[in-house]
């Protein structure tokens, strides 16, 4: 019974969600740009007179999938791309540049970001001019859309960006759309906008922000035709309106989940035209008071949306949590009194929705937003870790560069893959290797690998059904020497 409530609720507060809230995109450029310098918003912060570059079309980018990432004026202004790993990212979105009720549009604050477009274009990353319309009505979109006039002068100002600022293409986030607007209207604006933005370049791309949910009017394989690709926000399915508390991004677990995302409201793109979606998770999550700390306790009140960076190590110091109805990471702790509950992704949850991606094979992944993990590691490590392609290196430098990767996900429940490379020499000698876990005691608890192993990449499956919840260690033992991890099992 009280699984059916929770359930209920879920549904509930998804459907007053799609009927009257802001998305996550808007409520963040409202609460950040409010600390974005006045002097900033209209003045560009590079003194340098440096020529914008197009992008290297020579640049090899080493990825398996597309990395499609958001990067906010904000984040530009707080110097968050001192942090980026650039090897990992294919496509950046910048944010935001601003629609008019009459057509135009305005830029970014600091605009332009001649220092980044140049270091992006130089590491073979498409530059996306990403529009939003958040400060006009529907009624002034439904203008936009339809109006020959207004159309034309929109057409025109995106034609305009992307040949001054050697832009790589166009994302388009309108969002609270009048519902009548959803489907044809749309796609047939979004199919104009892509074949005048093809005329300059067949090279240059047009996509959509797309919803997570079809909550009425949209013709989402018919928006998926109309442009390159879709940029399908997989995130906003717990926040600010919800009554009980849960993920953003559920990848299981309620009516709505990421999950179901996929394979029913966009059943036929993802069978027929994978390489049309690109599943955009969360770098973010939603924390609440709460009655309890329980998962899955009611609300009190919402407190604001964590970014991971602020986030991750709060979780460590009150200690992490796993759903395993939602596969979602979580903490909780007391103050004053009262009781709070923050649901943000990690590296283990994020990796199960990266999984789903490679599974359905999907043009790739993207998220909301870069800059949010500061300067951690543990989010570009997990890129590197699914979607990083190994390039030829020097034998003579690897010989002895074994190495053991960190379980995913982790905290798992009972099953994680443990990731291990032996690596190439001039004999391709084959190396009798083992790989042993062990329980907190130094006790052994199974023996994963026992065999001789040429050079390459190694996964394997550790299941831990029978095992109780804890902290383990995985150990691989090669010619004389070990490399050991921690691992935990939450239950």
């Amino acid at each position: 019974m009280k699984l059916k409530t929770l359930l209920l609720l879920f549904l509930l507060s998804s459907i007053i969600f799609s009927q009257s809230h802001k998305s996550i995109h808007q409520l963040d450029q409202e609460k950040y740009s409010k600390n974005i310098p006045e002097n900033s918003k209209s003045l560009s912060k590079n003194n340098s007179s440096e020529a914008i570059i197009p992008i290297n079309k020579n640049k090899t980018k080493n990825l398996s999938k597309a990395v499609f990432g958001y990067f906010p004026d904000w984040e530009y202004d707080s110097d968050a791309q001192q942090n980026f790993n650039y090897d990992l990212l294919s496509h950046i979105a910048i944010f935001d540049f601003k629609l008019s009720s009459n057509g135009s549009i305005s830029d970014p604050s600091s605009w332009p970001w001649t220092d980044f477009i140049n270091k992006s274009h130089e590491n073979g990353i498409k530059l996306i001019m990403a529009v939003t319309n958040f400060n006009i009505s529907a009624a002034d979109l439904h203008n936009v859309l339809t109006s020959s006039i207004t159309k034309w002068i929109f057409m025109n100002a995106v034609k305009s960006k992307i040949k001054n600022y050697s832009l790589d293409g166009v994302n388009i986030d309108f969002e609270a759309i009048n519902t009548a607007d959803r489907g044809d209207v749309l796609n047939a604006f979004m199919q104009e906008l892509t074949d005048t933005v093809h005329a300059i370049s067949p090279d240059l791309e047009v996509s959509f922000a797309a919803p997570a949910v079809n909550w009425g009017g949209w013709n989402l394989t018919n928006l998926a035709k109309s442009c390159d690709y879709l940029f399908v926000m997989g995130y906003d399915f717990y926040g600010s309106w919800s009554t009980t508390t849960g993920p953003t991004a559920p990848l299981v677990g309620g009516s709505y989940n990421v999950t179901n995302t996929l394979t029913v409201q966009y059943a036929t793109v993802t069978a027929f035209y994978p390489e049309k979606i690109i599943l955009g998770v969360p770098y973010y999550g939603p924390s609440w008071q709460t009655s309890t700390l329980k998962e899955g306790s009611s609300v009190v009140k919402f407190i604001e949306s964590l970014r991971f960076k602020n986030a991750q190590p709060l979780a460590e110091n009150y200690g992490i949590k796993w759903s395993t109805a939602f596969k979602n990471s979580w903490y909780s702790y007391s103050q004053s009194s009262s009781n709070y509950q923050v649901w943000f992704d990690n590296d283990s949850s994020l990796a199960l929705k990266f999984d789903l991606a490679i599974a359905k094979k999907l043009k790739g992944v993207g998220m909301w937003a870069l800059g949010y993990d500061g300067s951690r590691p543990e989010l570009w490590n997990l890129i590197e870790r699914k979607f990083s392609i190994p390039v030829a290196i020097n034998e003579e430098k690897i010989v002895s560069n074994f190495n053991l990767y960190q379980n995913y996900p982790n905290p798992f429940n009972p099953v994680t893959k443990i990731k291990f490379s032996i690596p190439s020499n001039k004999s391709n000698q084959i190396i009798f290797t083992k790989l042993i876990v062990y329980d907190i005691l130094g006790n052994q608890i199974e023996t994963l690998v026992d065999e001789n192993k040429s050079p390459g990449n190694y996964e394997v499956d550790f299941n831990a059904s029978r095992l109780s919840s804890g902290v383990y260690f995985y150990k691989l033992f090669f010619t004389d020497k070990s490399i050991s991890k921690k691992m935990l099992i939450l239950k």
